[in-house]
């Protein structure tokens, strides 16, 4: 029995990690990745007078819509250089996401009165070496290619220049920080020579909405000019390799199950031969052979339920101590303990494969064992 709550307790708390890793991912690129992304189906921009807004906000569980312009552009701050993509948005951003609660520095602000400023991430922040005095904002210079124009042959006129403050910074994670800038969708588009061009419209939907369903509802609306992509199928792989990892480790728990429930063998086996004389006194009263195995299946499965039970609790109130106390903890990580996060989906399919486990192992082996140690 306490093999068998050893195994499951560890089924609980391995998949609860797993849920625990995929919830922060989620919650990572959220600050960053809206729930539904329309981009051009070919190019790099879309032409704001072919697609009305409206249509985008008409569609049903679209709660906001944000439009984007997007681009790598060359920061210049001193003596120091390095490559980024900035990001335009506009005043819906701040609504539409959680970066104003990733700031580490600063505030989340894109524009006061007539001056423009920007948030970067805090790697960008480390590889120009911004310096944050009170009441003074660090300057930086960004570059961005000119349509058109061939940097062999243009050299410098191949660059639009704009020199913006930098009012905040921000950490979501390493590869996130020394990527993205963001900065207000009017300097973005003065930068790179838009007039009704954006890169992309991302989108917010209801909290009782379905984002493949609202995504559906777009592509009918929209057509084949542009695509839709959910949260999910832009970091499809980051999802599926977490959910293939969960199983498959799910799937080595349950082997090593099955192999622990070899232990059971000589508890049963010990049972039965004790147990013979009474077994022989049951016969005599007229048991017949199913019915004794019956007798010792029942048993089995017994000690299986038992111990799943117990695994279950263990299992369940390890991962809420690990909630609420943060039993292992992730030095120098951006959060300080280990995720978990328990579902009943995973509860029922523990319980399910212990059970199925106990009750197709006892079956087989008491018919086994009942059938040498016992006399017909």
């Amino acid at each position: 029995m306490f093999v068998v709550a050893a195994v499951t307790a560890a089924m609980i708390i391995v998949l609860s990690a797993f849920n625990g890793i995929e919830n922060l991912v989620s919650d990572l690129f959220s600050s960053f990745d809206a729930e539904i992304t329309i981009v051009p189906a070919s190019g790099k921009t879309i032409d704001t007078d072919s697609i009305d807004i409206t249509l985008i906000q008409n569609v049903p569980g679209v709660a906001m819509v944000s439009e984007i312009v997007e681009g790598d552009v060359w920061i210049n701050y001193g003596d120091q250089n390095t490559v980024a993509t900035i990001k335009g948005v506009d005043p819906n951003y701040a609504e539409m996401s959680t970066i104003d609660t990733m700031m580490y520095t600063g505030e989340f602000r894109l524009m006061e009165g007539d001056l423009n400023y920007c948030v970067v991430g805090r790697g960008i922040r480390s590889e120009l070496g911004l310096r944050f005095k009170e009441g003074e904002y660090p300057v930086i210079h960004i570059h961005a290619p000119i349509r058109g124009k061939k940097l062999k042959k243009d050299k410098e006129k191949s660059f639009n220049s704009a020199p913006i403050m930098v009012g905040g910074v921000y950490s979501v994670n390493a590869d996130l920080d020394v990527k993205y800038l963001l900065a207000g969708i009017g300097f973005c588009k003065d930068l790179f020579g838009y007039d009704h061009e954006v890169s992309a419209f991302e989108v917010s939907i209801g909290p009782e909405a379905d984002a493949d369903e609202v995504a559906d509802g777009l592509r009918q609306t929209l057509g084949l000019t542009v695509e839709v992509h959910t949260r999910y199928d832009k970091n499809m792989i980051i999802y599926q390799t977490n959910a293939s990892e969960k199983w498959a480790t799910f799937l080595i728990l349950l082997f090593i199950l099955i192999i622990a429930a070899f232990n059971i063998v000589a508890s049963l086996t010990m049972l039965i031969i004790e147990k013979k004389r009474d077994i022989f006194i049951l016969q005599s009263m007229g048991a017949t052979r199913t019915a004794i195995n019956r007798i010792f299946i029942l048993d089995s499965v017994f000690i299986y339920f038992i111990g799943a039970l117990v695994g279950i609790g263990l299992g369940v109130l390890l991962c809420v101590l690990q909630q609420q106390f943060g039993l292992i903890r992730l030095e120098g990580a951006m959060i300080p303990y280990y995720p978990v996060a328990v579902e009943w989906g995973d509860l029922l399919n523990v319980t399910f494969s212990v059970m199925a486990v106990g009750i197709l192992f006892s079956i087989v082996l008491v018919r086994y064992l009942v059938k040498r140690f016992v006399s017909a």
